[in-house]
């Protein structure tokens, strides 16, 4: 919309009336220097913003798609859980104001927040809650966090501002997993219509959904918490890398979520900046490990030893360095364990390990990647890679909505180089039924462990073991961390950088002058 691009016509008429003041007579003059003070920056700091952002979600609601491109609009601006992960990357309640777990770690008690409205107006309390938490449950739920909530066995209201949530099992991860975008708080008579017209309790609320193009969030004034400096927000879809160029160069953005390549001219410029982004991205060969030759270990080995992750390193060029990894953890945890060592580029290895499998020279399969940079610029390594050890691959590029039906849904592939970008995700490969076909009960029990555990160290020491079972069984290809910051104004400041939550928090962002 024009209204929200930046006016350099206006700046220079405004520049021009001031030149022709002393021609102008007096009462013109006090008139043309107000509409001067109003046209000119600096007289006033902007309370809008425009964002570019790489993918358009298939659905504004989190609760309902696997695309992270969802929360990262929605999270915390316009949706908000009972607890949430903050700027310094700690656990914070928000529509929860505390919790307790009870002694035998079977249930937990939420207190929540009083005085909270849905932008239509309706009320936050007990009941909504239960029923946010409920439907996430439900056997025809799609929430695409789910298994994360599996150790629940009941929600119980207990009075107006209180819930008290029951489990099979203990489950210390439970606070964690409510802060997950899929777990934000909806209320049964907007839910329906939420993908596109979604309606929450946060500081921003929906402004206009432009197909192909933009959405745009509005100041909620009637929000319960501190109001935001910002009046209107627009995250617009960058859908290839040279529009993205010109759109900076134009100033017609102010700023890229989830930089990952910029070219030396904008690494100069003056008047952006680098922002640090602590997601836990982590990019990954994933393997079906349910399709032949891939359900047989060696075969997985095979490729493990395969990849060069070193060429890898150049992906984002040479202002970034991502950080390798050997499993599916981010190094940024405690309980980290460098694995990067475990299959070390051989080509050597890989053959003879395909030999000894029986994988023929020239085995055909196919890499299905999505509509994104690493896709694009990282498949044709890896094909690569893969050839010299003897497959003849094809690379095929599915849009979004397609990639997430065919692979995620139908699990219909043998490979696929995605990006995992929730943080604390490992709990995936206990999961039944997920994309990667792993079904390993050493590694369900050792998940068990972690959510049973009384302690921090307790817990880490169980999710290493986590970590080097998924690594020995070779379930994927764990590649990289990708490195990704924000290119934001010199002028704007606030941004939570430190948050693993894959999402843009606008409640703290403001223009500086």
């Amino acid at each position: 919309m024009l209204d929200t691009l930046p006016d350099l016509n206006l700046f220079s008429l405004s520049c021009r009336l001031r030149a022709g003041f002393r021609c102008l007579r007096p009462g013109m003059l006090a008139v043309l220097t107000v509409v001067g003070m109003v046209l000119c920056p600096g007289a006033l700091a902007r309370d809008d913003v425009r964002l570019g952002i790489q993918l358009e979600p298939p659905a504004l609601d989190p609760t309902v798609t696997a695309s992270a491109s969802a929360g990262e609009i929605t999270y915390g601006n316009l949706f908000e859980g009972l607890t949430m992960v903050g700027p310094n990357g700690r656990l914070m309640p928000r529509l929860a104001v505390s919790w307790q777990r009870s002694e035998d770690g079977l249930s937990y008690d939420f207190t929540l927040r009083r005085g909270v409205r849905f932008h239509d107006g309706r009320e936050f309390n007990a009941l909504v809650a239960a029923f946010s938490l409920r439907r996430i449950l439900a056997d025809d739920s799609g929430n695409p966090q789910r298994n994360w909530f599996a150790k629940i066995k009941a929600v119980e209201t207990v009075g107006a501002d209180h819930i008290r949530v029951l489990l099979h099992a203990p489950d210390a991860l439970l606070p964690f997993a409510l802060a997950l975008p899929a777990a934000v708080m909806v209320h049964p008579a907007s839910v329906a219509d939420n993908a596109t017209q979604p309606v929450g309790t946060g500081p921003f609320r929906l402004g206009n959904w432009e197909r192909g193009r933009m959405v745009s969030l509005i100041r909620n004034e009637n929000y319960w918490g501190k109001a935001p400096a910002l009046a209107r927000a627009d995250f617009v879809f960058m859908h290839a890398s040279s529009e993205t160029g010109n759109m900076l160069a134009e100033g017609l953005v102010d700023g890229l979520i989830s930089v990952t390549r910029v070219t030396d001219r904008f690494m100069v410029r003056p008047d952006y900046r680098m922002t640090e982004r602590g997601l836990e991205s982590k990019l990954i060969l994933a393997i079906n490990n349910a399709r032949p030759p891939f359900d047989d270990l060696r075969v997985r080995q095979a490729l493990s030893h395969a990849v060069d992750r070193s060429l890898l390193r150049e992906l984002y060029g040479p202002q970034f360095s991502p950080v390798m990894i050997g499993s599916h953890f981010a190094p940024t945890h405690p309980a980290y364990v460098d694995l990067q060592g475990r299959y070390p580029y051989s080509p050597e290895k890989a053959r003879a390990l395909l030999e000894t499998a029986g994988v023929s020279e020239g085995y055909e399969v196919e890499l299905i990647i999505p509509p994104t940079d690493y896709g694009r610029y990282g498949a044709q390594s890896i094909a690569d890679d893969l050839e010299e050890i003897g497959f003849r691959v094809e690379i095929v590029e599915y849009e979004w909505d397609d990639w997430l039906e065919k692979v995620f849904r139908r699990h219909d592939y043998a490979l696929t180089l995605i990006l995992h970008v929730e943080p604390m995700d490992i709990d995936i490969y206990a999961r039944d039924d997920y994309y990667f076909n792993y079904d390993n009960e050493a590694f369900k029990h050792i998940w068990s462990q972690v959510l049973s555990a009384d302690s921090e160290g307790e817990m880490n020491r169980h999710l290493q073991e986590a970590q080097r079972r998924i690594t020995e069984d070779a379930v994927n290809v764990f590649l990289l961390m990708r490195p990704e910051q924000n290119l934001m104004h010199r002028d704007l400041s606030g941004f939570w950088e430190k948050s693993p939550i894959p999402s843009f928090i606008l409640e703290d962002l403001r223009w500086t002058r």
